[in-house]
């Protein structure tokens, strides 16, 4: 009771007991009663809402260390935390998903026999997430890393149709990445310096310094960061999870919390851990540019509305590691030109970061209204609800609008910093790197407009009735009416965000972004002014409806059918109608596109797949080698023995 106290008394380690407890009560009483859950996930999520603006008002050196104990051998195993700029943003960004998301839920899964226990969970994911933002060494972060991971599986597993099979290789393949985060925990403490060697407040190290290790340590803690955030290829569990998990849960992890926590992982290794590298700089690059232009096409290709957002959250991601990648580079050339040029493209990823996490829950949240309308997620047999569910459909307007970077809404604000980064690269590479961010740009947008054309535009499928009303629950729309504001006034006004972000990007070692007269700043490359910007598009949009109304006054529109060689289709008749899922498909017959398209949609291109195709292989040959003799087993004993002999000799000699 006394170590209980201790710890709420502590204002880091508040946010996360309150949430551990919390959950642990919503779990208990989740047979008892869904209300309590209800209760406790909003109670939960105000309470690290208020212990982060707790922490915001202590010194910004704020940090706590707890011994809990000595393994011997120079490991000493604390509990370290500290507060950092980015550490809170993700925390307090985290809460306020978590509580949109339990608001959305009263509604979206009422009636769920797991309802009760989905609360616990969704706490328990903050929870997590909390001790990630929060960890002042390696070892903490993983303890929370696992703990969201397992969550995730929870609660993908309770879907419906194929989702435990989605839930197996989420927990796969995130599995195989916290394998590699424990590794690399392992190889930093076998090098000189033990257990210190996992601090992340003792400041950033040349990668040389640990040798061959340094490398391998940063590529282990690279998997974990790109597995978690969904970048190539290591990808595939997103769409596969997304297309029968909940709406609440695709909305919650996949589509903004492990982003949340992947880019964050990948901040604090290049930046926090070690200092930037040239090399760690080209591979993310080339990672990014792979994501944006791989995931990208197969989202316009998709048929299931919620495969083909899960694929555009793993494209977006590839901005997020350019934005990161420039920067390293960057920082790895050294002058202050180029530190100031890093701040723009860190200063785009981050913020791409939580836009990102805004549109894309807001999107998936419209998929589950959407998709309980019409009873399924096809968009061949989705259509017709514009006009019954305008709020819907307008959020799901704003916030494709914003994905597609379409000024001036925040998503476009985001990634004109990424591409001013690329820009500034200045080497032959650059101009690759500026196309395909662009061209994965247009990909999104043709995405969007086939998705808003097929739930809201299309007329529905013959036999396919119509939903009579499309008012729903207020708890439904509010959640996505928020994060639609957000993405307008994040777009017009990005200094609001950019200014949270000044602190990471310096303490990355990088120049901060200026604000000056109401726009941002990006050195030599010029200068974008969303106010300016949004008054001007306005203007176009005035003058336009005028002039359409001019036109329609002053002349006289003549209204035909469409001439179709003399048919006249009957009511109900599908055969003149153009369902979403035709378009694009002209990607598929393309000679290299088109095969590497389809070897994608075969998991050809998986690595999940072939681990289990080899391991199955591998598992039958072993299970052929276990014939029942012993005198077989004798002689696998004997050639053991005698090859750890002449190990040992060798050993010896040298």
């Amino acid at each position: 009771m006394n170590g209980f106290l201790e710890a709420m008394r502590d204002p880091l380690m508040a946010p996360i007991v309150w949430a551990l407890a919390a959950g642990a009560a919503a779990y208990l009483a989740a047979r008892l009663s869904t209300a309590a859950g209800k209760v406790l996930a909003v109670a939960a999520s105000l309470m690290v809402l208020g212990g982060a603006a707790n922490i915001l008002r202590r010194p910004e050196a704020l940090a706590s260390s707890i011994p809990w104990a000595d393994l011997g051998g120079g490991f000493l195993l604390t509990i370290d935390l500290a507060c950092t700029p980015l550490g809170m943003l993700v925390l307090i960004a985290s809460a306020g998903f978590s509580l949109l998301i339990t608001l959305y839920s009263f509604r979206a899964m009422a009636g769920e026999y797991w309802e009760g226990k989905f609360y616990a969970y969704v706490i328990w994911s903050l929870a997590g997430t909390a001790i990630v933002a929060l960890a002042g060494n390696l070892l903490v972060l993983l303890v929370g890393w696992e703990l969201v991971t397992l969550m995730l599986f929870l609660m993908i597993n309770q879907g419906s149709g194929d989702a435990p099979a989605g839930a197996a290789k989420a927990y796969g393949i995130l599995g195989f990445a916290d394998a590699c985060l424990l590794l690399a925990v392992a190889l930093l403490v076998a090098q000189p310096g033990g257990s210190a060697n996992l601090s992340l407040t003792r400041g950033a190290v040349p990668v040389e310094d640990l040798g061959a290790a340094g490398y391998v340590v940063y590529s282990l803690i690279l998997v974990a960061a790109l597995a978690k955030a969904g970048a190539v290829p290591l990808h595939t569990w997103i769409p596969k999870a997304a297309e029968n998990a909940p709406p609440s849960v695709t909305a919650y992890l996949p589509g903004a919390l492990d982003k949340l926590l992947g880019v964050y992982l990948l901040v604090v290794v290049t930046f926090r851990m070690f200092q930037p590298d040239g090399t760690m700089g080209v591979v993310l690059l080339v990672v990014g540019c792979l994501t944006l232009l791989g995931a990208g096409l197969m989202a316009v290709m998709q048929e299931n509305l919620n495969r083909a957002l899960a694929f555009d959250a793993v494209s977006q991601v590839g901005y997020m590691a350019i934005g990161i990648g420039a920067g390293t580079w960057l920082l790895a050339a050294g002058g202050t030109q180029a530190a100031a040029l890093a701040g723009v493209a860190v200063a785009g990823a981050l913020f791409h970061m939580l836009n990102h996490a805004i549109y894309k829950c807001s999107l998936f949240l419209m998929s589950g209204v959407a998709g309980k309308a019409c009873g399924t997620s096809n968009l061949s047999a989705m259509g017709g609800l514009g006009r019954i569910m305008p709020v819907t459909f307008l959020c799901g307007l704003v916030a494709a609008l914003a994905a597609s970077g379409v000024p001036p809404l925040n998503g476009f604000a985001s990634k004109w910093l990424v591409f001013q980064g690329a820009l500034s690269l200045k080497n032959p590479g650059a101009p690759i790197v500026l196309v395909v961010a662009v061209f994965a740009s247009a990909l999104s947008l043709a995405l969007f407009l086939k998705i808003l054309y097929a739930v809201f535009l299309s007329p529905r499928p013959a036999g396919v009735s119509v939903p009579r009303s499309g008012k729903g629950s207020f708890l439904l729309t509010a959640p996505m009416v928020i994060q639609a504001a957000a993405c307008v006034l994040l777009g017009v006004r990005p200094q609001w965000a950019l200014e949270l972000f000044n602190p990471a990007i310096v303490q990355a070692g990088a120049q901060a972004v200026a604000a000056d007269g109401g726009g941002i700043r990006t050195g030599d490359l010029g200068l974008w002014n969303p106010g300016v910007a949004t008054g001007l598009i306005l203007i176009g949009i005035v003058l336009g409806l005028g002039f359409a109304w001019i036109m329609s006054v002053k002349r006289k529109v003549r209204v035909v059918r469409p001439f179709l060689s003399g048919e006249v289709p009957a009511a109900g008749d599908d055969r003149f109608r153009l369902p979403a899922t035709d378009f694009y498909k002209t990607l598929g017959k393309l000679p290299l596109i088109g095969t590497l398209l389809a070897q994608g949609e075969t998991g050809a291109m998986d690595p999940y797949y072939w681990s289990g195709k080899h391991g199955r292989t591998f598992v039958e040959l072993l299970r052929s080698l276990h014939t029942g003799l012993v005198s077989l087993y004798v002689a696998w004993c004997l050639l053991g023995m005698m090859v750890m002999l002449a190990y040992l000799l060798l050993s010896a000699r040298i």
